[in-house]
């Protein structure tokens, strides 16, 4: 060990060879398979273990500047080396990508940066994707709601909604798989994935087929979505698919088979036919707006974003739904913020405070307010026979 010890402190001069002698001592106290690696999901609590200060996104980014020799396993000098790369962030101060990530995505304003996360390819500088924050805790919290308590991957419940732990948990497909389960249910039939703790490299392709092929069958788009891309934790298409099929579950039940009462929202001159023709998100924002004529509202409300930010419909809306339980009060509210809030508590007593915070309100974000209505309308539909 102390040949060891003394050639990795060479080749990682931010080590002292006692530094290394810990590190190895404690990769070795861990789970390890049988070639001696430490399943990647479990890397973060083994670095914890030595450097109990560190994020899980930090351990995260680590990682992505080394190449495993083994898919989805640590082997033991990976594991210094990525305490060596934390260590030198230390030392550096950090490498200021987040200011030219920034700068290549033309966003200049604390702001509007707030709430996004830029990841940069490590082969490619010139490539840049954007995920949105409060989308991936949004979806992320959908999961954990949804998947608790599976007899398969309960135990990995709950993700933090708070890290990027979610494209990491979703490498192996059966996050992926379950959801869409969840969403469309009976889509697949659960016999054929892989399950186990320890998955090779085949099974989790094999499961990843899997889960693109059943997304693309319940109507996901999965263009320029492979196996790899899934395996490699590639957050933008993760995040992607994962919002299209949270949202084909949300909006399969707005048809007419299920809801029949769906008649009343025909418009004047308008054919069943030609109601039939709509898609789902459309059919919303006729509910939508059928409630706010019902309740002598003046507005209306064409999208989901720049029509609710001040979140005037939004209780307008409740408060036809479930006046007993939510008043106009909000109404009277000048701030936007604290308007959204109250709005919200209005949701929450109803049960249906979810995709959505005062932020995402006022902001607009068309996705997590297509999801709020959706669950409204899925818990609260309130259309006569």
């Amino acid at each position: 060990m102390a040949n060891d010890s003394l050639w990795l402190a060479k080749k990682y001069p931010v080590l002292k060879p006692w530094d290394i002698d810990t590190l190895v001592q404690e990769f070795q106290r861990q789970d390890l398979d049988a070639n001696k690696g430490l399943p990647q999901r479990k890397l973060f609590d083994a670095v914890k273990l030595v450097e109990p200060q560190r994020e899980y996104d930090e351990v995260r980014n680590a990682l992505k500047k080394i190449s495993l020799s083994r898919p989805d396993m640590v082997d033991q000098d990976e594991f210094v080396e990525v305490i060596a790369i934390l260590r030198q962030g230390d030392k550096s101060g950090g490498s200021g990508v987040g200011n030219a990530a920034r700068a290549f995505e033309g966003i200049t304003s604390e702001r509007a940066y707030e709430r996004r996360t830029i990841l940069k390819s490590e082969q490619n500088t010139s490539s840049a994707h954007t995920i949105n924050e409060d989308e991936r805790e949004e979806f992320t919290n959908h999961i954990n709601l949804a998947l608790a308590g599976d007899s398969d991957i309960g135990y990995r419940l709950p993700i933090n909604p708070h890290t990027m732990q979610l494209f990491d948990e979703a490498r192996d497909g059966l996050i992926l798989s379950k959801l869409i389960n969840y969403s469309m249910p009976d889509t697949i039939d659960e016999r054929v994935l892989n399950r186990g703790k320890r998955l090779s490299p085949f099974q989790i392709t094999e499961n990843n087929n899997v889960a693109i092929n059943s997304a693309k069958a319940i109507g996901c788009s999965v263009v320029n979505i492979g196996s790899q891309d899934l395996a490699e934790g590639r957050e933008h298409l993760v995040l992607g698919l994962v919002w299209q099929i949270i949202k084909k579950g949300l909006l399969a039940n707005i048809n007419i088979k299920l809801h029949p009462e769906l008649y009343r929202l025909l418009e004047d001159g308008e054919t069943l036919e030609d109601f039939l023709k709509l898609p789902p998100d459309m059919i919303l924002l006729r509910w939508f707006n059928y409630h706010l004529a019902a309740a002598g509202w003046h507005r209306r409300v064409s999208n989901f974003s720049s029509d609710i930010k001040d979140s005037e419909n939004y209780t307008v809306l409740l408060s036809q739904l479930v006046p007993t339980e939510c008043t106009r009060a909000p109404l009277h509210e000048r701030d936007l913020g604290e308007r959204a809030e109250q709005m919200l508590q209005n949701a929450d007593r109803i049960g249906c405070r979810r995709y959505v915070s005062p932020k995402t309100v006022v902001n607009g974000n068309p996705k997590l307010n297509l999801a709020f209505v959706a669950h409204l309308f899925n818990t609260h539909p309130c259309l006569e026979p």
